[in-house]
């Protein structure tokens, strides 16, 4: 079963939109209506508007508009399903289960997830150890901050074809290349993608480690400058924007987005 748009109407009807909206931004009763400043962009004087009747919001300045689904994913930040599960866990609805491809799809999906979280911690934990002492040298001679560092979960892959099969064996090879974290050809033992490079992790819009960039700490022949992981379940290069589980709720704030060539 999906999502049918006769079960988004009656998620509507049943949660208040200004209750929703009341909880991060200081609405005034205008009448029928509420006004606030608005949340989507700077400005001195009210021209928001929340009119719970029609279920819907609006704003005079920049015309932001949308009802309370649209509130949750685009001021709010939250990927869809998110958005409709908190609203109904706060209406006393169920949501619909998936059908069962899409289901088994999702949980591959976050079997994966497993997978790419477990080596973003591990290269973490190696560019601190005795292995990352080249990649850490590196990252001060670029003027890298450990709070950076940590922050966006900068790691190193030793050069080595099996550390990180060995410091991950609790998951099958198969989900190793499934992942893109290692590599198989014809019949030859997996190996791993990622060696002697400074890595990178690539989240999703929830935060979520899926993919890697991993850059090399010397020039070499025939060595890509950089390497990433290849698409996969998880990864879609193509739909994919770096940093944007920050970029996107900082901009809501800002009114302002930086785009720059990766």
């Amino acid at each position: 079963m999906s999502i049918t748009p006769q079960w988004k109407d009656e998620l509507r009807a049943r949660v208040t939109l200004s209750s929703v909206i009341m909880r991060t931004t200081k609405l005034q009763r205008a009448g029928r209506e509420w006004k606030a400043c608005c949340p989507f962009h700077n400005e001195k004087t009210p021209s928001f508007t929340v009119n719970d009747q029609k279920g819907f919001y609006h704003c005079f300045g920049c015309g932001a508009h949308g009802d309370v689904i649209s509130w949750m994913t685009d001021q709010r930040g939250l990927p869809f399903i998110d958005a409709i599960k908190e609203l109904a866990a706060q209406a006393g609805m169920e949501v619909p289960a998936p059908d069962p491809v899409a289901a088994k799809r999702a949980e591959k999906r976050a079997s994966l997830v497993d997978v790419t979280e477990a080596a973003q911690k591990w290269f973490a934990a190696t560019l601190h150890g005795p292995d990352g002492e080249s990649a850490r040298e590196y990252l001060r001679t670029r003027g890298f901050s450990r709070r950076v560092v940590e922050e966006f979960g900068f790691g190193y892959a030793p050069n080595s074809k099996v550390a990180l099969k060995a410091a991950l064996s609790n998951f099958e090879d198969g989900m190793l290349v499934e992942s893109g974290m290692q590599i198989s050809v014809d019949d030859k033992a997996p190996y791993d993608r990622f060696r002697d490079r400074l890595m990178l992790p690539i989240q999703d819009q929830r935060g979520r480690v899926i993919a890697f960039g991993g850059r090399i700490l010397e020039s070499r022949d025939g060595m890509a400058k950089y390497l990433n992981s290849p698409d996969t379940p998880l990864f879609d290069k193509g739909r994919t924007l770096y940093n944007l589980h920050r970029a996107g709720p900082a901009s809501r704030q800002t009114n302002r987005l930086v785009v720059v060539e990766g």
